[in-house]
């Protein structure tokens, strides 16, 4: 078998600061059978400060690829909102999350050495005022 040849140049396509969604882009172009490479990824994994000060994580794929790749990347990124963001009583996108009070979640901790869990899971509707849990039924 004989070994592909390598790209002569790369291009950056995309800037990230976390790992995670460095490789969920990474994958998605690689299954359509774009090479990729991530420059910065493990100063990313070791050091977080440090990939924050050489301007992340750049995703790279070869000259050639390039319009494609964004295109790819484009089309991947949609614009709906997610079924639970959505209002069940009247179907509106204006709806936002309902959280407790950092302050005492702050509270509890530096006085009484007690953490609070920090849920997010009920919204509201900014339209009907409805409010509702996100957490799913057992």
């Amino acid at each position: 078998m004989e070994p592909q040849a390598q790209p002569k140049s790369w291009v950056t396509i995309q800037h990230f600061y976390h790992p995670t969604e460095a490789h969920i882009a990474a994958g998605r172009l690689e299954s359509e059978g774009i090479p990729v490479f991530l420059l910065g990824i493990n100063h990313a994994t070791a050091n977080w400060l440090m990939a924050t000060a050489l301007g992340g994580i750049q995703l790279q794929v070869p000259g050639s690829a390039e319009d494609e790749a964004r295109q790819i990347l484009a089309d991947s990124v949609s614009t709906e909102c997610a079924e639970e963001e959505l209002c069940p009583s009247c179907g509106s996108p204006n709806t936002s999350v309902l959280s407790g009070s950092w302050r005492i979640a702050f509270l509890a901790v530096h006085l009484f050495s007690i953490p609070l869990p920090w849920k997010k899971d009920r919204r509201s509707c900014s339209d009907c005022h409805n409010e509702w849990s996100t957490r799913a039924a057992i």
